[in-house]
């Protein structure tokens, strides 16, 4: 036998001893040693069926492997473990390379005690060594798996530190790592999969690297019942959520630190559904859906930014009553969140990197309801729809660019106060907002809303708006100073209405260009109000105040140093519109009196403190001003149009003037001039005015004559030149009243009239030519409170009226320049009755007045004096029958007398014969109109006189 052959079988029974340790030996020695030294530091019996092991794949196999306790329960076990190690290559790279680690059906068990310890820590058996060395001495061993390959995993967790226990189940774990190693630059990829109890998947897909460590991949979940794991720790939250929560994520990382720790990640999908909170089984919060487009995540730059962000009915119902408001104990408090708390705040402080956060794309629905049961107060909005575009945050930084709010109800209902507020349909339009260090930059707020109802019922007070937009332009609010380039609000239709009164106003703009504010101090540039309607009753006595039209530009206004300034004000085209109701209550004038009185008292005794103004020129363009007064038997209206002015500057120091100059047409034809000075401060210390009015028909005051007076006026023209001058509240006033050509018309009833015959009264005040010249001298201090302007004047023309109609020969005597005397009777002789020189100077002076008042008649009464002139005519036939004798006595000459008998007859022959032979005179002699001498049929037997009395022709 040669060497090769002896070779040869030792080769071959080297070879069988090799194949019969490796197949049937090793295997065994394996499987004891195995479950030997597991025995010896398990709490748990190792059980193993089977362990198989190849030589020449140098593989090894275990079978269903088992921990089992005490009662034969496994906490851990698996159906297969393979693992084939590379032999050659691992003496060809010089390090442990495995082929494939494979196993199949791992379960494990984990399972939390109530004293919070868990099952596998006690697996171990305690160590004899009390101290353990730590060995310092670095370890560093290369390997390399091919591939580990773990199939149908399950992993059950069990807590039972809750009153109610906690399980959560990964099923169908598959996960697969090829080229697992640890030097350099090793790449592994991995792929992973599992269910989560019965209704998530989860995948996860990439690669890494240990040396240095990478990990990059792509993690996919779909359905995760958020509940599930929030039940973990149930007695950590004070809320309950439903089972059909849920999260869908598709999500891309990156982790290295070859330098450093860099972390990255990004959203392909991120979905919240169908979340709805609980408390008290009340359901508190809810969403259908949060869609995030895109999320990335950069740890090193420290960047977060959102992209695409869509909430989809989110609603929540807010409570607060005496345990608090809701939302705030939505997590239950404990020291280890006080702990943990007080860590982030330090973390903050420490940090020098701000934080960069980006939300894009924003929209959101929803609504809200806060139900305050302790103030017995209620707010509910429903459909609120957002839109914004970008914000970003850097750390105290903010940076907002176009947002839209759409809010279709907003209601506020304080039933303690009874006050109610609704809103529809706001829309708020943000065009760019910018917040740092307390400074707020807004460039564009754009706020409409259809209506607005306020109802507070305690004050009786209502407010109604509708279609309201407000415009402002680079607001700038920088603590306690504000700034604002331009506003503008319009407002279509505003109600107001409290006890006193009710306030209506249409098509309002208002425009407001560069408004700063800080503290008390207060700048505008321009201030514009435009086409307002406002309608304005005082739901007491129903005077009504109406204006349209207004266009009111003020130029500089400011506010600074108690001190009030505007530099100018136009009023273009107003009309106001003045309405006085019937029945006016007399007592709330006298109350409204008595108040303002006593407020001009208050302010007066301030004034030392008050703000003082500085208000330039003020002018008035193209007025318009209406009056009607209803509380009178006929309603008066009068019209001022082309109202023009000035007003100049108004200060309230002690020593300033205002000029005023006012000029405008009344109704059609008559023409209305103010002008004057006055302190605005106090009108009593200076207030020098006269008042024009020209040509202004009469018969337009028909309602206030048919009041006072009692007649109506048919046609009539009147001028008015009232000059009033206040010098230290001594009043100095002069009224001239021009009236021409007045006739009156039919009579009216009234209560107020006073009675007398006006026509008298017009047809004496009246010249030649038709003319009424009046005037009026008023004195007086106004401090005085029995002192009334308007009810001196009244009472000067009211006995102006009475002394023409009670004495109207005095009144004509003054203005022809005769005495009353000499012409209110014709004086004659007894038994004469003829005209005779003495008769002709009464009478011309007669035809004089009467040439000249061609509206007046005198009213001629016969007259004869009884006793006298019986006596006389008895006289006179005792003389015709006996002759004279002149040396009888007088009583002798009386006896005598008394006993002739004559008729009276031929007494009142004389008397007509005076009557008619004075209108004989003036007919005949001096050409007066017959119908102004009229004789009455009546015979007085007073007097020899033949007294006249006036009387007018209409």
């Amino acid at each position: 036998m040669g060497k090769l052959e002896k070779s040869f079988y030792w080769f071959c029974f080297f070879l069988a001893i090799y194949i019969t340790v490796g197949f049937k030996l090793i295997p065994i020695i394996l499987k004891d040693q195995l479950i030997k030294n597991l025995d010896e530091n398990l709490t748990a019996k190792t059980s193993i069926e089977k362990v198989e092991f190849n030589p020449f794949t140098i593989s090894a196999r275990i079978s269903n492997f088992k921990l089992v306790d005490e009662n034969n329960n496994s906490d851990l076990s698996f159906k297969e473990l393979n693992i084939n190690f590379a032999l050659l290559r691992s003496i060809e790279k010089r390090h442990i390379s495995f082929q494939n680690l494979f196993l199949d059906e791992l379960f494990l068990n984990i399972k939390e005690e109530k004293d919070g310890t868990y099952n596998l820590a006690n697996l171990l058996k305690p160590s004899k060594e009390e101290d353990k060395k730590e060995d310092s001495s670095s370890f560093d061993i290369k390997f390399l798996i091919s591939k580990i390959d773990l199939k149908n995993a399950d992993i059950n967790f069990e807590s039972l530190i809750n009153e109610r226990p906690y399980n959560l189940k990964l099923k169908d774990i598959n996960y697969v790592i090829y080229d697992l190693g640890t030097y350099k630059n090793s790449l592994s990829s991995n792929n992973l999969s599992f269910r989560i109890n019965e209704d998530t998947s989860v995948s996860i897909g990439g690669a890494f690297n240990l040396e240095p460590f990478k990990m990059y991949g792509k993690i996919h979940i779909s359905n995760l019942k958020i509940k599930e794991f929030l039940d973990f720790k149930d007695n950590f939250f004070n809320f309950e959520l439903n089972n059909e929560a849920n999260i869908n994520l598709v999500l891309n990382y990156n982790i290295n630190t070859t330098k450093e720790f860099d972390l990255k990640l990004n959203s392909e999908k991120l979905e919240i559904n169908n979340i709805d909170l609980k408390q008290n089984d009340k359901s508190i919060s809810s969403l259908k859906k949060l869609d995030v487009k895109r999320f990335d995540f950069d740890l090193i730059n420290q960047k977060i930014k959102l992209d695409g962000i869509n909430i989809d009915t989110l609603n929540a119902n807010m409570i607060s009553d005496k345990n608090g408001i809701n939302f705030a104990n939505l997590i239950k408090n404990s020291s280890s969140q006080k702990e943990v708390i007080n860590d982030e705040k330090t973390t903050n402080k420490e940090e020098s990197k701000p934080w960069i956060i980006n939300l894009s794309n924003i929209k959101a629905s929803s609504s809200f309801k806060f139900d305050d049961k302790i103030n017995n107060t209620q707010i509910i909005s429903d459909l609120i729809s957002l839109n914004l575009k970008n914000i970003d945050i850097i750390n105290s930084k903010i940076v907002l660019n176009d947002l839209s709010i759409n809010h279709h109800n907003l209601s506020f209902n304080d039933n303690k106060n009874k006050l109610f507020i609704k809103s529809k349909n706001t829309k708020v339009v943000l065009d760019n907002l910018n917040i740092e260090d307390s400074i707020i930059d807004i460039n564009n707020i754009n706020l409409s809303k259809d209506s607005l109802v306020l109802d507070e019922k305690k004050a009786n007070l209502n407010i109604n708006s509708k279609n309201i937009s407000l415009v402002l332009n680079n607001l700038k609010i920088n603590k306690d100073k504000i700034s604002l380039e331009s506003t503008s609000l319009k407002t279509p239709n505003l109600d107001f209405e409290d006890k006193k009164s009710k306030l209506k106003v249409k098509n309002t703009q208002l425009d407001i260009k560069n408004l700063s504010n800080k503290g008390t101090d207060l700048a505008v540039d321009s201030i514009r109000l435009q086409n307002p309607q406002l309608d304005f009753i005082n739901l007491e006595n129903n005077t009504k105040i109406e204006a349209k039209n207004l266009d009111l530009k003020i130029q500089k206004l400011s506010n600074q140093k108690n001190r009030f300034k505007i530099e100018k004000t136009d009023l273009n085209n107003p009309h106001i519109s003045i309405i006085l109701p019937k029945n006016e209550n007399q007592k709330i004038k006298e109350e409204v009196n008595s108040q303002t009185n006593i407020t001009t008292k208050k302010e007066s005794n301030n004034s030392s403190n008050q703000t003082k103004l500085d208000i330039g020129p003020i002018n008035i363009n193209n007025g318009t001003f209406d009056f009607e007064d209803k509380n009178l038997p006929i309603a008066f209206k009068t019209t001022v149009t082309k109202l023009q002015g000035k007003v100049s500057e108004i200060k309230n120091t002690k020593s300033s003037k205002t000029n005023l100059e006012l000029k405008g047409v009344v109704d059609q034809y008559g023409v209305a001039k103010i002008t004057g000075i006055v302190n605005p401060n106090n009108i009593k210390f200076l207030t020098d005015i006269n008042m024009k009015f020209e040509n202004i028909a009469m018969q337009n005051f028909t309602p206030y004559t048919g009041k006072f007076i009692g007649r109506e006026l048919k046609s009539g023209k009147l001028d008015l030149d009232l000059k009033y001058n206040i010098d230290q509240s001594n009043l100095d006033a002069k009224n001239n009243i021009i009236i021409t050509k007045l006739e009156l018309g039919e009579e009216v009833e009234s209560p107020d009239a006073i009675s007398l015959p006006l026509g008298i009264a017009i047809a004496l005040l009246e010249d030649k030519d038709g003319i009424i010249d009046i005037n009026l001298s008023v004195s007086g201090n106004v401090d005085d409170p029995q002192f009334s302007i308007g009810a001196i004047v009244w009472k000067a023309f009211v006995n102006l009226i009475t002394k023409a109609v009670t004495a109207p020969f005095s009144l004509l005597g003054a203005m022809f320049n005769f005495s009353e005397d000499e012409i209110k009777s014709v004086k004659f002789n007894p038994l004469e009755d003829e005209i005779t020189p003495i008769q002709k100077e009464t009478l011309d002076k007669i035809a004089l007045i009467l040439t000249q008042k061609k509206d007046i008649a005198i009213k001629v009464n016969s007259s004869y004096n009884q006793k006298e002139e019986t006596f006389e005519l008895k006289k006179k036939r005792y003389f015709e029958k006996e002759g004279e004798n002149k040396k009888l006595k007088k009583e002798e000459l009386e006896n005598l007398v008394s006993k002739i008998k004559v008729d009276y007859k031929e007494l009142e022959i004389i008397a007509k014969n005076r009557a008619l032979n004075i209108k004989n005179y003036l007919i005949k002699e001096k050409k007066i109109d017959e119908k102004q001498i009229i004789l009455k049929d009546e015979i007085k037997t007073s007097n020899s006189s033949i007294d006249l009395e006036i009387e007018p022709l209409n």
